[in-house]
């Protein structure tokens, strides 16, 4: 437990953060879970949308400082690259 005043409003306010913190991450998390489930369903149309906002919440999360910019052009990255496999297969077969 903190004893000076100031620590005790920074123990507050580091609570808040991580509250704060951990509803984006949860909500990024959440995104890219329908992103990759609108991938493995093959609906392109469905997938692109998907895919569009999963990048732009974690773009909002990195630019929070709660992810890395590494770590969002990661997730980012690989997102697309499924999606183009399933736009290219797609393609392909008609």
């Amino acid at each position: 437990m903190p004893n000076t005043r100031s620590a005790i409003r920074q123990l507050r306010k580091s609570l808040k953060r991580r509250e704060r913190n951990k509803m984006h991450k949860s909500r990024m998390r959440t995104f890219i879970k329908y992103a990759r489930e609108a991938l493995s369903s093959g609906d392109v149309e469905r997938a692109i949308e998907a895919v569009r906002m999963a990048c732009r919440v974690i773009d909002k999360t990195a630019s929070k400082g709660i992810i890395k910019p590494n770590t969002a052009a990661r997730y980012k990255s690989r997102l697309t690259n499924r999606l183009n496999k399933l736009i290219t297969s797609a393609s392909q077969a008609t």
